[in-house]
């Protein structure tokens, strides 16, 4: 099963692919899309064409049977958070044109589900999650050599979160079906 992880932003969104299997699950990609490139910003317009050509082109390459998105959580700033809002919703967008049955596929965590998850405590620091990440997936320090962006760390941990819900989704329902659980 391949599942995707996005951590959505409006300057630099991270990504994650990864092949679960029985027994055995590895990263086929994980990077960050810098949407901001030298000293010109673009208008949020471009920013946001730019995020969803890429991530509709990563779901038509992979075909993802899940997506983790990870959620707006509360923000000082407003503005922040309505331009994330506006990166989520791209996402979402691209997801749509480019998947059959997106909503079902589509997962939304919260940072604190995200790090509870990879670490044990949802109150974990950035250091704690991509230290359990490398345990997890030993392949990680031959992939990037220590390059990989925190975004990029934080797609893996929403990619591994979205495939745990996900299995726990499954099975939940399963019981309802037979009666049990």
């Amino acid at each position: 099963m391949i599942v995707v992880g996005i951590d959505p932003g409006t300057q630099k969104t991270g990504y994650a692919v990864l092949k679960m299997e029985p027994g055995r699950y590895s990263i086929v990609d994980a990077g960050a899309w810098r949407l901001v490139r030298g000293s010109a910003r673009p208008v949020l317009g471009v920013r946001l064409e730019e995020l969803f050509d890429r991530v509709t082109e990563l779901f038509e390459k992979w075909n993802p049977r899940l997506i983790g998105l990870e959620k707006a959580v509360a923000f000082k700033n407003i503005g922040s958070a309505l331009v994330l809002a506006e990166a989520r919703g791209t996402v979402r967008l691209a997801a749509h044109r480019a998947l059959d049955r997106a909503e079902s596929r589509l997962i939304e965590i919260s940072p604190t589900r995200v790090k509870r998850s990879a670490t044990g405590s949802g109150g974990s620091k950035k250091a704690s999650v991509e230290r359990v990440l490398g345990y997890r997936f030993p392949e990680l320090s031959r992939l990037t050599s220590g390059e990989l962006p925190h975004d990029a760390y934080d797609a893996i941990a929403i990619a591994w979160t979205a495939w745990l819900d996900g299995r726990a989704n499954t099975r939940s329902k399963a019981g309802a079906k037979t009666g049990k659980g």
